[in-house]
């Protein structure tokens, strides 16, 4: 399979503070979609997620159109949003969870997150263990307008979520 240009759809950059570090989640948009159709529903997927993460507050939304690697500041309406609640101590900044899927295409598509709470001993939360992230997952596979793969085709998502600890932000703790 040919790779494509990372420019193939337009993206969705979502700035969030989270652990005294600014993170970045891409999510990819087929067609047409306002800005503020993109914070409704990434504001959906982040307050199910809320109650299993650490403080996260949305910075700012930036765009780039499908052909372009140009990203411009938007308003979406959840600049200034914030999610969760307190502070991980330092071995817990580094944990993300992702959430995993794969066009018709053949093309993977990942959104994740740092800021995750709750552990799981085989690094995957799979359906049932835990009813937050689970209600994650659910709305992820519902809402086929956002979060393409990189061919612009709807992934299927697949049932769980994983997570882990990056290590680049691992190194930044230590």
């Amino acid at each position: 399979m040919a790779a494509l240009p990372p420019d193939n759809t337009a993206r969705y950059k979502v700035f969030y503070d989270f652990a005294l570090h600014t993170h970045v989640a891409q999510v990819r948009a087929a067609g047409v979609h306002s800005p503020s159709s993109f914070g409704t529903w990434f504001d959906g997927l982040m307050s199910l997620l809320s109650p299993a993460l650490w403080s996260v507050g949305i910075v700012r939304v930036e765009f780039a159109p499908s052909g372009s690697n140009i990203f411009n500041p938007v308003v979406t309406g959840i600049e200034g949003n914030t999610y969760g609640s307190g502070t991980p101590v330092g071995l817990l900044a580094p944990q993300f969870v992702s959430f995993q899927g794969r066009s018709s295409g053949g093309h993977k598509a990942r959104l994740s997150i740092f800021g995750v709470k709750p552990e799981e001993n085989d690094f995957r939360f799979e359906l049932g263990d835990n009813g937050d992230i689970d209600n994650a997952v659910s709305y992820i596979q519902s809402a086929s307008s956002f979060a393409k793969a990189i061919d612009g085709v709807s992934p299927v998502w697949y049932s769980y979520a994983n997570t882990g600890f990056n290590a680049y932000w691992q190194r930044k703790v230590r």
